[in-house]
């Protein structure tokens, strides 16, 4: 008797490396990204925060999309951590560009998390960008001296901060939708049907 054929993919604990190299290709291609965005963001963060406010989408954006198309726990936190290490020459804070990425990766995870992964619609990630957004304009609002600001300036800077998270989350979910009708993510990314009959 023949014994039985093991999968030949390999296993890392729960993950198949197909799974960790589509977070690596993510997270690469996120932080290529990012690099114009930080030297941008380096140049008018602090000066003038109202033209930096409308580019944080861009930071959101990998980690919608490695959760929006992979839909696995970790996938968020994974691909944040990658996208975080590419981008260290071009960051003004350097190491800590690592820091910032993780903390969007958790943040965005973490109603996944709570929620067992089992539910990806698409208001889920609309909310969590938006309460990331509002979060990001209370961080920044010492460092980048947006109390300084005049009145009208201040409220528009954490509603430009918040409308370019959520536009960056929508083009994110778009993005996943069209690369997993291409069929490369097949036998990585968790079913659809699945989770419908699981309640989405």
């Amino acid at each position: 008797m023949r014994p039985a054929r093991h999968d030949r993919s390999h296993h890392v604990g729960r993950f198949t490396t197909r799974y960790l190299l589509s977070c690596a290709a993510i997270g690469v291609a996120g932080g290529l990204l990012l690099i114009p965005a930080n030297l941008y963001a380096g140049t008018v963060a602090k000066g003038v925060p109202l033209l930096y406010a409308p580019i944080v989408g861009v930071w959101i954006l990998p980690v919608v999309i490695a959760l929006a198309l992979l839909r696995r726990p970790g996938a968020g936190v994974l691909t944040a951590l990658i996208a975080g290490i590419v981008t260290i020459p071009s960051s003004p804070n350097g190491a800590g560009a690592v820091i910032t990425m993780l903390m969007i990766g958790v943040l965005l995870e973490l109603p996944f998390a709570v929620l067992l992964y089992r539910r990806w619609h698409p208001a889920i990630f609309l909310v969590a960008t938006a309460v990331l957004a509002a979060l990001y304009g209370f961080v920044t609002w010492r460092s980048l001296d947006v109390a300084s600001q005049p009145t009208w300036a201040q409220i528009t800077f954490v509603a430009l901060l918040i409308v370019s998270g959520l536009v960056g989350a929508v083009v994110g979910l778009a993005i996943a939708r069209a690369v997993e009708r291409t069929g490369v993510t097949r036998g990585v990314s968790r079913d659809r049907t699945a989770q419908a009959t699981s309640g989405q």
